[in-house]
Formats: structure tokens, C-alpha cells, sequence
């Protein structure tokens, strides 16, 4: 099914919540003035045993969920190509499929079976920890169908060679969201002055190009020096957007579990999880 997507098309997993309403409306923003079309996809659970009549109700049902979500991004006036597509399936591993044939994957942090005071729910979770592509988890205002609030890009990287498309990524995103950018770094120390490891971090060759290429970005390098959790804990009410890398498993697991979970359940800000 999915063999016919443009390669660069942004899928969005609707379920008639407002999680995924925002989720569409921040990949909206995230396709604005090009040509990259948008998919809404519903996912259906089939049942085989459904008399004819409930599986008429229940497709009209998911064609209204994604109807709903096409007027909720159409509403903002951007021109976009945007297509709807109602599948049988389960959830994870219809969307984990459609991540093979896009480049980016977008969902809501809670699905509409769950409490939206929820962390995070399970599709969303496994759907960052597994897709073939990168993966925003869009989090927010639970009575907001809006995009999430203002605040900085925050980029987790260090000299790692797959921190140089976080960090790419990082850039297109404040530019695109007109938000300053945060460069989160462990780098290591060379000298026992803070400020001289500052001015290291901060003159990264492929971070001193990337300032050079986007001058209108206001680009901050910060030297994390305790928990990465806890920075984020204390730092939440400032961040609309976390952007990190794949490759660093053990953060990307601690934010998705349970440690993210007890000190980030009060915060807003949404993750990028970049998988190139």
C-alpha cells in the first residue's frame, strides 16, 4: 500500500483526538511553501466477525475522524497538498510500515483512548522507538488543538557524525518556527574553565557553518553538566521543541519510559526523534 507515497511525503497518524489534531497542524507548519504532500492516516482495527452494517459504520466513523482532521489543518489557510487514507490495521505496525516510504512520521502524544493528562501513550512511544524515519511526537495544551506553544528548539548533540543532521535539522526548525536555538551539548572538558569549554562547544566546525549559512538564527551552546532529564525538567517551561538523535538510545529511551515520565509529565514541549 504504502509503495506508492512520494519519498518525501510527511504522514500523520490521526484517531480523532486532539493530540493528533495538533500533530497535524505542527506538520502543516512543518511542509508550509512546498511541494512535500501531507498524508492524514486512520487505522481501523478489522474485525472479521462485524456484521456487514457495523463495518459500514465503523469505515463512515474513520472516514469522519480524518475528515475532521483535514478541516482542522485546512482552516489555517496554508496551501498544501494534503491526501486522506483510512487502512485496516493495527496501529504500530501499520504506522511503523508507512514509516518505510516517508521522511517524516508525525503523532499525537496521547491517542483518544487515553487520559490527555496521559505522558505518553503506547503508540507513540513504540512508533518513536521503532519507524523506519524520523518521528515528532507532538505534545501540548491536552485543550488545545493548536500547534505547541512558543519557546526554543533545543538540539542534543555532541561530536557524534549523526549529530550533524540533528543539528541541520535543529537549524531548519528554528528557522521555520522563527524560534531561537539551544545547542545541548556533554562535551568533553579540555580545561578546568567553564568558559573556555563553553567557547569549545560552541566552535563545533559543523555548528560554526551552520551559524554561517542562517545568521537570523540566535543560536545559545549550553554544557550540560548534570542529569540531561534534569535539565529538561527545569528548563521545560522554555523549550517548545527537543530535537535528538536515534542513535543515542539510552536518552531517547529514558525520555520515552519511565524516568521522562516522572520528571517531565507536567512539561509541553514535543520531541523530534531524527532517524536519517
Amino acid at each position: 500500500m504504502f509503495d506508492r507515497y512520494p519519498p518525501k511525503s510527511v504522514v500523520v497518524g490521526v484517531d480523532g483526538s486532539q493530540a493528533a489534531i495538533r500533530a497535524a497542524r505542527w506538520a502543516v507548519d512543518e511542509i508550509a511553501d512546498t511541494d512535500i504532500p501531507l498524508r492524514l492516516l486512520y487505522v481501523t482495527k478489522a474485525n472479521p466477525g462485524a456484521r456487514p452494517s457495523e463495518s459500514i459504520a465503523a469505515r463512515a466513523a474513520a472516514e469522519e475522524v480524518v475528515h475532521d482532521a483535514y478541516t482542522a489543518i485546512d482552516v489555517m489557510g496554508e496551501p498544501l497538498k494534503a491526501e486522506m487514507e483510512v487502512i485496516d490495521g493495527q496501529p504500530v505496525p501499520a504506522l511503523i510500515a508507512a514509516s518505510r516510504f516517508t521522511s517524516l512520521l508525525c503523532v499525537g502524544d496521547t491517542g483518544s483512548a487515553q487520559h490527555p493528562e496521559s505522558w505518553l501513550g503506547s503508540t507513540a512511544k513504540e512508533v518513536a522507538q521503532s519507524a523506519h524515519c524520523s518521528v515528532a511526537v507532538i505534545r501540548g495544551d491536552p485543550h488545545d488543538t493548536g500547534t505547541v506553544g512558543r519557546g526554543c528548539i533545543v538540539a542534543r548533540v555532541d561530536d557524534s557524525p549523526d549529530d550533524i543532521d540533528v543539528l541541520d535539522l535543529a537549524f531548519g526548525e528554528a528557522l521555520r518556527r522563527r524560534a531561537p536555538l539551544r545547542v545541548l551539548t556533554t562535551g568533553k572538558s579540555r580545561s578546568k574553565n567553564l568558559e573556555m569549554d563553553r567557547g569549545f562547544a560552541a566552535g563545533n566546525v559543523h555548528l560554526r557553518q551552520c551559524r554561517d549559512n542562517h545568521p537570523d538564527v540566535e543560536v545559545d551552546t549550553v554544557l550540560l553538566e548534570g542529569s540531561f532529564l534534569d535539565y529538561l525538567a527545569e528548563h521545560a517551561t522554555s523549550i517548545q521543541l527537543l530535537v535528538i538523535g536515534s542513535g543515542r538510545s539510552g536518552e531517547v529511551h529514558q525520555l520515552l519510559g519511565d524516568p521522562g515520565a516522572l520528571v517531565l509529565r507536567n512539561s509541553g514541549f514535543s520531541m523530534l526523534v531524527v532517524r536519517l
